[in-house]
């Protein structure tokens, strides 16, 4: 089998609902090991999808299938000091952090660069731009 152009990059993906789910999930297509940071009990909320009015009855949830591919899940309480220590321990080795949660969660879970880059120097941290927070960028560092 081929090698893909992103095999050894190591992706956390912190995010649901399409766009930044989907970003780690096309690395993940070209070879990268992405691992997928949910929430315990339910996990994902998007999951849940075909549970939701409206949703045509399957018994396969194409939606998080398609969105879910190639990746590992790892279930982690973030709100809890425990939760954010494995975090913490598996950004020291990761290559990217993709999020798309909003500032103030971000904040709340102790997610934001601030917190994850002093981590490792050359994290790139994925995320949706959501407001014009930290928008100043050290030299050597990258934030999508």
């Amino acid at each position: 089998m081929e090698k893909g152009i992103f095999e050894g990059l190591k992706v956390l993906d912190c995010a649901s609902f399409i766009a930044a789910p989907a970003a780690a999930t096309v690395l993940s297509d070209f070879g990268a090991d992405v691992i997928k940071i949910e929430p315990p009990g339910l996990g994902d909320p998007y999951r849940n999808l075909p549970n939701l009015p409206g949703y045509p009855a399957s018994p396969h949830n194409f939606a998080w299938m398609l969105e879910s591919r190639n990746k590992k899940s790892l279930a982690l309480d973030l709100s809890k000091p425990e939760g954010q220590a494995v975090l913490y321990r598996l950004v020291t080795e990761a290559d990217v952090f993709v999020t798309n949660f909003p500032p103030a969660v971000r904040q709340r879970l102790g997610i934001t660069y601030e917190e994850l880059s002093p981590l490792n120097a050359r994290l790139v941290y994925g995320s949706k731009p959501t407001s014009p927070v930290s928008t100043a960028m050290p030299i050597g560092r990258a934030r999508v």
